[in-house]
């Protein structure tokens, strides 16, 4: 776990970290943590506030039964033993702060890190002021780089810290606009990119041909660029052998696998299936094909793979259109909190784990002042991007 800071300020009141929440008390359902929008300790001037992104917090998204649920879910892997969770219910937003002064965190990708955002956001309720930046303009600061930037918005933290979203849909629309990483986004080399593209793509040749250009890119400029990880594409829960999306299919969402046994996810977080009267089921087991694809393309370029897809798998039943629009199937987004919440404690420990490397690349790079005058344009030439 990382150093934490005994006190911290927060927007007008001091943060005293040594209060924290127990696992003794959210197993018994005394406290409700962190993760899933319990209430901040030991005041929260921002929970004063009932509209905007304060009452999303606050009441969040998914019905209340399907919120205890969630968390029972939580609290039963917690005591099978399965690695993470009971850290991943005690964490606050001070195991955070370490990853996150003095830098940029851009979530890059398409609705499902939107929506992760918004997770993020209210997991840092008390360290900001509730004012979503927008992206696209509030802080682009060109107009060369404002055509190119489809929308986002940024969380402004203490001191200097940020936690933008960057909306993206598919790989080359962003490698478009990495040219202009520090002369219009306002990045700095201190940054980390956590990016995610793949649910635009539902074939292999497309999503092969749109990493590649993204890959090609990097490759050129990975010295000049900010620490980037990739987080593993999430599985889909339609009515299709493997769950993904298939455009003539509209039941609703269901357990992937189901009815034919299915798959259940065992105490060490590994999926486990009858593969011998479920073959196709082999694809769920290795990340489904989108991460059977991205894995070794970020292996060769360098870049390390946070892990979700296995801890996302049994979250089926939480998804938008158990409670939104009935006509509209969405077996993709889930509503909040969910297993965008899983990822948060993954994307923590992975982060954690690689604050070496991040700081030997930052150590590498130009300096700031170089960065914000060279020319990164190579290797960008020919790419299409769909029109907004």
């Amino acid at each position: 776990m990382p150093t934490r800071i005994s006190k911290a300020e927060a927007y007008g009141q001091l943060y005293d970290t040594g209060v924290s929440i127990s696992y003794a008390d959210i197993r018994t359902f005394k406290k409700k943590p962190y993760l899933v929008g319990g209430n901040q300790e030991p005041t929260c001037n921002n929970c004063l506030v009932d509209d905007g992104l304060a009452g999303f917090c606050k009441r969040l998204t998914c019905p209340y039964p399907e919120q205890r649920n969630f968390l029972e879910h939580l609290i039963l892997r917690a005591e099978l033993g399965a690695p993470g969770y009971e850290a991943m219910l005690t964490m606050n937003p001070c195991d955070w702060w370490p990853l996150l002064q003095n830098r940029t965190l851009w979530l890059v990708g398409d609705s499902l890190s939107q929506e992760f955002m918004k997770t993020f956001q209210c997991f840092m309720y008390e360290f900001w002021d509730l004012d979503m930046v927008d992206l696209k303009h509030r802080v682009v600061q060109t107009d060369l780089v404002r055509d190119k930037v489809r929308l986002g918005w940024c969380a402004n933290l203490l001191h200097g810290a940020r936690i933008c979203h960057h909306r993206v849909n598919d790989a080359p629309e962003y490698t478009a606009v990495l040219p202009y990483f520090y002369q219009g986004l306002t990045g700095k080399r201190t940054d980390i990119v956590m990016m995610n593209t793949g649910m635009w793509s539902n074939d292999v040749d497309t999503y092969t041909s749109r990493l590649g250009v993204f890959a090609q890119y990097y490759k050129l400029h990975k010295q000049e660029l900010p620490y980037f990880v990739w987080r593993d594409s999430s599985p889909q829960f339609f009515h299709t052998p493997t769950g993904d999306f298939d455009r003539s299919e509209h039941a609703v969402c269901q357990p992937i696998g189901f009815p034919n046994g299915g798959l259940t996810l065992d105490k060490n977080n590994v999926l486990v299936s009858d593969l011998e009267t479920s073959p196709h089921l082999q694809t769920v087991h290795e990340g489904g094909w989108r991460n059977q694809i991205s894995r070794p393309v970020m292996q060769a370029l360098g870049i390390p793979v946070i892990q979700t897809w296995n801890t996302s798998v049994p979250i089926w039943q939480y998804h938008k259109n158990a409670h939104d629009d009935p006509n509209h199937h969405d077996c993709t987004h889930w509503c909040h909190p969910s297993a965008y919440a899983l990822w948060l404690y993954d994307s923590l420990v992975k982060l954690q784990e690689l604050e070496g490397d991040i700081a030997k690349h930052i150590s590498q790079m130009p300096s700031q002042q170089q960065l914000d005058v060279l020319d990164m344009k190579a290797g960008t030439e020919g790419i299409v991007v769909d029109p907004f």
